[in-house]
């Protein structure tokens, strides 16, 4: 540096009002000859020869204490003992013409860390490297965060935080990077910093056993001594610090597949999982119970491969039908939701196998505790009530079995499934229906018949407000059910489901006229259906009769509604009165033999297609009146039945044949069948099997049937919905702390909570994340995830047991510390903030 600038730059420094001496320490004396051509405003030069410090103190203190000093000294800062002005260097300015001198008074670092800044002389050479550490804005120099600040500007992050560049470093290639750390001198600072955050030390440090002791000591908390002995030496002392750090990576989205592909290395490596598989085997083979293990594993979620122990174990349960297998209280059901839970990691990756296990174990467990009445009006309102569900299940199940990649593991459970649906529900339940169903349909059953559909339900709303009848073909009762639970969710709906017995046989032609408004129905023997004399068997004829019941009813194709804009919705229905909309998914699928396997698809879309189409009505259009029902219901079965197993029939006297039904000319006296005679089909009568068997029919599908006397095919649901287009007042639920303490004393720590209210229509679900602070809004702990989302009245079964790990630093008594309840979608809006007093006598990992 030239000596202009010197000089410029200490008159620039003198001029301050508060600056009176500067203390210039040349270390190597470049300046000793050109320092007294200095022209100083306002200051004097005075020059430390190393043997003049009593009478510089004296003239700095006593002799001239008005003027201002530059004290130049051509050799180094003696330490503070040698120094008998050190006391008058603390409380003047300093001034350095050396780079890394000159580049720390220009950052704000204090010249007492000259000697370690000097350390990284080659990282100072370089302009765009300090442009870097001055953008990192550190507010507070230290050793650590120098080293920190460098080792952040060398790895390209661009906060100052040492998490941050470990993040960095195990989740991406790091090669590159470790070279530079160790030509700059930063890789030992690197490894140090390691072990003082995660208590990491080896002989041969290197970033892969970092990953692999980071992740088995976040993993060994939850496997406690499932974890294999052999791997035990990779668990960190500071466990707490490195589950904080390591869950935080699981749940940040930016990271998440990063994480999944370092675990799954490390599991390859070190062979994790499979060593935990054989550790289970050889205490399989010594007979000895393994809960303890399953629990242990059952809430690790380190590692991908993790899941198929717990499947594999949940299989053996349900191929061997032990349905009262648990773990710690849990049953099938509870564990596939727990490992698909929000907050287990991997949840999503075996989110079907664990759907299939869970509708598997809820199906099989429905039908051995099922009790079939004799009393036909009781299996009525317990199929409503429950035993739908057992419907429900099995297409559950096979929703997601369909979706699993490798099937095979699943196929002796879809075999116990498809043989318990197929050979103990239905063959229980169909019988005991068909033997108590006589011709009377109303009088047996209590149900209203299909053929009054018109008369009971929509002749109130004939010339006065629009009515919306949304009929879905093939729309069985259990769909109607997962119908009810979406709109009950919806806050601008009110429905209310019904039941009506359908008409036989339960078929489009029949079922569809017996929507219509008529007369009178006529069934001819070759199942020609009218309804007062009118064809009904398409769209424009169906439309033709209800404009002669009025002439501004209409009858619609769903798919010219759906997509349509709201100006041609306006078109279509404006000043209608009674408008029917035939929908058409699942029949349209099942009905085919090339896709009948994908009725439950079809199930899916159906329900939210119909969901989709009345919230677009209630929105677009002024439609405050709602029916939904269907024509029939139908029965599917994935397993094709053998010829042998088919029933077998007198063709001579049958006018029309069906898989699922007879037009005979006079009643069947088989055992196997029986025949009812319907008002409508004049001097014929329906035959029906009494079971879920289908007749010798060539042609068609097998799996997808319907036209039978099943209650799958019989029960039609009616969902009467009143809608509200205006703004309805919805709230969210709250989630509050009830545990009583408000002291924390251990680093792992419980508390409980309460979802205040049951989910509704206008109180929504919500999500939310717990998390331990310091009073500056300072994360101590990972975040814990809840999702409120309880529609039980009963308050005790909407609690949540939640586990919080805090870091392991140094927790001050009297200072103050908060848990707090975000919204997980934002976490700026805070819930509730609990005010909390942290007292851990020891700072260690003694928690564990």
């Amino acid at each position: 540096m030239d000596l202009q600038n010197i000089q410029d730059q200490l008159n620039t420094e003198f001029s301050k009002e508060e600056t009176r001496i500067i203390f210039w320490f040349d270390d190597k004396g470049e300046y000793e000859d050109e320092v007294s051509e200095l022209q100083l405003d306002n200051a004097k030069l005075h020059i430390l020869d190393g043997t003049n410090w009593f009478y510089s103190k004296w003239l700095l203190n006593e002799s001239d204490t008005d003027s201002k000093y530059l004290v130049y000294a051509p050799f180094p800062k003696p330490s503070d003992t040698e120094n008998p002005l050190a006391d008058m260097c603390y409380y003047s300015s300093a001034y350095y013409t050396d780079r890394v001198s000159q580049m720390s008074q220009e950052l704000g670092i204090d010249n007492r860390f000259k000697e370690h800044l000097s350390q990284y002389s080659n990282f100072w050479k370089n302009k765009e490297r300090i442009k870097r550490f001055k953008e990192l804005g550190i507010d507070h120099f230290n050793v650590e965060t120098i080293d920190i600040g460098l080792i952040a500007v060398v790895t390209e992050v661009k906060t100052p935080n040492f998490e941050e560049i470990t993040r960095k470093l195990l989740l991406n290639e790091n090669e590159v990077y470790m070279k530079v750390l160790e030509d700059q001198g930063l890789l030992g600072k690197f490894w140090e910093l390691c072990e003082k955050y995660f208590g990491y030390q080896s002989e041969n440090p290197n970033m892969d056993d970092l990953a692999a002791c980071m992740l088995l000591t976040y993993a060994s908390v939850a496997l406690k001594d499932t974890l294999p002995t052999v791997l035990k030496s990779y668990v960190l002392k500071k466990k707490n610090d490195v589950v904080v750090f390591v869950r935080n990576l699981m749940d940040n989205v930016l990271y998440q597949d990063e994480y999944d592909v370092l675990s799954e290395k490390v599991d390859k490596t070190l062979r994790v999982v499979s060593k935990i598989r054989e550790d289970l085997k050889k205490d399989a083979d010594k007979s000895k119970d393994q809960s303890v293990q399953l629990l242990d594993i059952a809430n690790c979620d380190a590692f991908r491969e993790l899941d198929s122990i717990l499947i594999d174990w949940a299989l053996d349960q349900l191929n061997d039908e032990i349905l009262d297998a648990q773990i710690d209280g849990m049953n099938l059901a509870q564990i596939a939701e727990q490992r698909t839970a929000k907050s287990c990691h991997f949840g999503t990756v075996y989110k079907y196998e664990y759907q299939a296990i869970k509708y598997a174990y809820q199906m099989m467990k429905a039908i051995s505790v099922l009790e079939v009445t004799n009393d036909i009006k009781t299996m009525v309102t317990d199929y409503q009530n429950q035993t739908y569900l057992i419907d429900s299940y099995y297409r559950w199940f096979y929703s997601a079995y369909d979706c699993i990649d490798d099937s095979e593991k699943f196929s002796q459970v879809r075999e116990r499934i498809e043989n318990m649906y197929s050979f103990t529900y239905l063959q229980k339940v169909t019988p005991k229906w068909n033997q108590e169903l006589t011709d009377n349909l109303i009088a047996d059953t209590g149900l209203k018949r299909q053929e009054d559909f018109y008369r009971n339900y929509l002749k109130p709303y004939e010339g006065k407000n629009r009515v919306i009848v949304i009929i879905s073909d093939a729309f069985r009762y259990e769909c109607a059910k997962e119908l009810m639970e979406r709109l009950e969710m919806d806050e601008k709906c009110t429905p209310k489901l019904g039941c009506m017995i359908s008409s036989l046989p339960s078929i489009t032609p029949v079922g569809m006229a017996s929507l219509l408004p008529h007369e009178e129905m006529k069934v001819d023997e070759k199942l020609n259906v009218t309804v007062d004399g009118q064809t009904c068997g398409d769209l424009i004829s169906r439309d033709k009769i209800l404009k002669l019941q009025n002439e501004n009813n209409v009858a619609l194709a769903f798919d010219d509604l759906i997509n349509a804009n709201q100006s041609r919705l306006r078109e279509l229905l404006q000043g209608k009165n009674i408008v029917y909309i035939y929908h058409n998914q699942i029949d349209a699928r099942g009905d085919k033999p090339a896709s009948e396997n994908e009725v439950f698809r079809a199930c899916k879309e159906g329900i939210e297609e119909i969901h989709r189409l009345v919230h677009r009505l209630t929105m677009y259009l002024s439609a405050p009146k709602f029916f939904i029902t269907s024509d029939h219901g139908f029965l599917y079965k994935r397993d094709k039945l053998q010829e042998y197993d088919k029933v077998s029939y007198d063709k001579e006297i049958c006018t029309c044949k069906n898989k699922r039904f007879l037009i005979t000319k006079q009643r069947m006296a088989d055992p196997g069948m029986r025949s009812r005679a319907m008002s409508y089909l004049k001097n014929s009568y329906v035959t029906t099997p009494i079971g879920a068997d289908i007749f010798k029919v060539a042609g068609g599908g097998q799996n997808y049937v319907h036209g039978g006397s099943s209650m799958q095919e019989m029960l039609i649901p009616v969902i009467e919905l009143t809608t509200n287009a205006k703004f309805v007042a919805y709230d969210y639920v709250d989630v509050i702390l009830t545990s009583v303490n408000r002291k924390v004393t251990n680093l792992i720590t419980y508390f409980d909570f309460i979802q205040t209210e049951k989910v509704t229509d206008t109180m929504k679900a919500r999500s939310l994340v717990a998390y331990f602070t310091r009073e500056n809004g300072e994360k101590i702990s990972f975040d814990v995830p809840i999702v409120a989302n309880s529609r039980d009245d009963a308050p005790e079964k909407r609690t949540f047991h939640e586990k919080f790990t805090l870091k392991s630093r140094e927790y001050k008594y009297g200072d103050k510390y908060y848990l707090v309840l975000a919204d997980a979608n934002n976490e700026k809006n805070i819930l509730q903030r609990y005010e909390f007093m942290i007292d851990i006598a020891f700072v260690d990992d003694f928690g564990f």
